[in-house]
């Protein structure tokens, strides 16, 4: 496999407490933009996803030049850096390498049985309880764990009813975690998932089938907000019952559980 080589054109400025990163995240091979990558301090609520031409823009206050900074992308190993000397890495070199990772062959999984149709997650299609992302920044992310029941699980489709759209088109990232300790750990997808919809409401469907997903365990389903919409109200059904919602509100943020209520949030699978 190739390494390939982030390059980040980046201007730092120091404002009031804060310094300013801006910069473009390219391939060194094809020279071509890499979109939506995530960057952010760790559990700290200050992150961002580069854009579609590999651009990206974050202020990081002095408070945190000592925490951790960490860049990610799928199919791609993750670098992390202390936030004082990342700035300073950017001043002197401007170039951050990833490397490709190597993908490990599966083993393939044979099931004697009859495989059934079945419907995991809140099936609320409310359109009076309904609720939006918790913040605007890039990165926020929300979603709900999936319990499988039985092994292994073949995922079909996702599904998630929105309540009201006010925006001309959706862009969202659909991620897949594995979980520790009830909560999202490792991205398990070996390639982007990007959803758009013109959707004003009703159910908001994806097709997975070729993306061969297939769970042994509980699993964590999230749509992660990638793009700046504009002005304009975005809501999802929510219910009083099932599998809360857990979000974070920015890239490598920290995980929150708000239990008693969860999003409208689906897969069809096979079991």
């Amino acid at each position: 496999m190739k390494a390939l080589v982030v390059l980040l054109g980046l201007t730092v400025l120091g404002l009031k407490g804060q310094t300013s990163i801006s910069g473009t995240i390219k391939t060194a091979v094809s020279k071509e933009a890499l979109a939506y990558v995530n960057i952010g301090i760790l559990g700290a609520g200050v992150g961002t996803v580069s854009n579609e031409n590999g651009s990206f823009r974050m202020d990081i206050r002095k408070k945190y030049y000592q925490d951790s900074l960490k860049i990610s992308m799928i199919g791609f190993r993750s670098k992390t850096f202390l936030v004082q000397d990342f700035i300073q890495l950017l001043e002197k070199e401007k170039v951050v390498y990833l490397s490709e990772k190597v993908l490990e062959l599966e083993e393939v999984v044979l099931v004697n049985r009859k495989l059934k149709n079945r419907t995991l997650g809140n099936r609320t299609t409310s359109k009076i309880l309904s609720d939006g992302f918790d913040s605007d920044q890039l990165g926020n992310e929300a979603g709900l764990v999936i319990r499988i029941k039985k092994s292994p699980t073949y995922v079909q489709s996702f599904h998630a009813s929105v309540a009201k759209n006010e925006h001309k088109e959706l862009k969202f990232r659909l991620n897949f975690y594995n979980l520790k300790n009830g909560l999202p750990y490792q991205n398990i997808l070996k390639e982007n998932i990007i959803v758009t919809s013109t959707l004003a409401s009703g159910i908001l469907s994806v097709d997975l089938r070729r993306y061969d997903i297939v769970m042994e365990e509980d699993f964590f389903v999230s749509l992660e907000w990638i793009e700046d919409f504009g002005a304009g109200d975005l809501r999802f059904s929510i219910g009083f019952l099932g599998s809360p919602v857990i979000y974070r509100e920015a890239s490598q943020g920290r995980w929150t559980v708000i239990n008693g209520v969860g999003p409208g949030f689906r897969v069809k699978v096979k079991q």
